[in-house]
């Protein structure tokens, strides 16, 4: 990973803050994690309905394995999709603020450490839904053999249990894309260099009172805030706030050196020009107008 500072890429007035845009999740996204899920619970409910016997809830079980590794390489796919949405984007949003461009800086790769974990974290949960599945199924079918009920019965019984399920694939859906979000943009942040954020809200209705309080607050990443738990943007259950980066300038030296030069100079140019621009500041060029 390049760490870099970004308030050092550009020349702007001592005191000057600059707001980046803020990058809020992808509705794609969670809608393609939440797909991957049902479509786990589709399939164990196709084999749900058939259980009858001790033997049928052994099949159910080991057929959820496979259902879980399926789900789990599709999540897979659409966290590593979002990663390199959220580093194309924060690419243009850096552009459009202060207008460099760190493409040079900010690469993919940067986040695979991460993925890997926020991959076992979302394994882990893909498991734990289809274990509860798979138990409420089991205690629905033993259930209903001792009291003797009908098919009818079963059939209702399972309904309800794989209603729990679907509910609570939506939350997993939309509280680990959120999380994802929210922790990628704190990673671009801090890997420029940034140390604040605002506080902001998606500004609708369904905002909790607790974080519409929050809302255009300042904070240092690290700190605690104002929301459960001393979270950030993004990080509480169900919580669509995002954190928008502060780039903060002082009286530093430009440090053009940060950004990748041309690939095209030789060697001995390119070191050349390095060493220019450590040894002086660097000063706009004078507009002349014809008088």
């Amino acid at each position: 990973m390049t760490k870099y500072k970004i308030n050092r890429l550009t020349r702007r007035a001592k005191g000057t803050e600059v707001e980046l845009p803020g990058i809020e999740e992808s509705a794609g996204g969670k809608t393609a994690y939440l797909k991957a899920l049902r479509a786990m619970l589709r399939d164990l409910a196709k084999y749900a309905r058939t259980a009858r016997t001790e033997y049928d809830l052994n099949e159910l079980a080991r057929v959820a394995v496979g259902l879980v590794s399926i789900a789990d390489g599709m999540v897979k796919r659409i966290l590593r999709l979002e990663a390199k949405r959220h580093t194309d984007t924060f690419i243009s949003s850096v552009k459009r603020a202060i207008g460099i461009d760190v493409r040079a800086l900010v690469k993919e790769e940067d986040l695979e450490g991460y993925l890997q974990l926020a991959a076992k974290r979302n394994a882990a949960l893909i498991k734990s839904l289809s274990d509860d599945t798979v138990k409420r199924v089991e205690l629905a079918v033993l259930d209903n053999l001792i009291a003797g009920n009908s098919s009818e019965t079963l059939r209702k019984t399972l309904v309800e249990a794989f209603g729990i399920s679907d509910r609570r694939a939506k939350f997993i859906a939309s509280d680990q894309m959120a999380k994802m979000n929210a922790d990628m943009n704190e990673y671009r942040h801090r890997q420029a260099g940034i140390t604040e954020y605002d506080w902001s809200t998606s500004r609708d209705e369904r905002v909790r009172p607790r974080h519409r309080a929050l809302e255009g607050k300042r904070y240092r990443y690290g700190e605690p805030t104002g929301a459960e738990g001393g979270v950030g943007p993004g990080k509480a259950p169900r919580c669509r706030c995002i954190a928008r980066a502060v780039i903060t300038f002082g009286d530093e030296r430009y440090e053009a050196r940060e950004v990748t030069l041309p690939p095209q100079l030789p060697q001995a140019q390119q070191e050349a020009l390095e060493r220019s621009l450590k040894r002086r500041p660097w000063t706009a060029p004078i507009e002349r107008r014809a008088t």
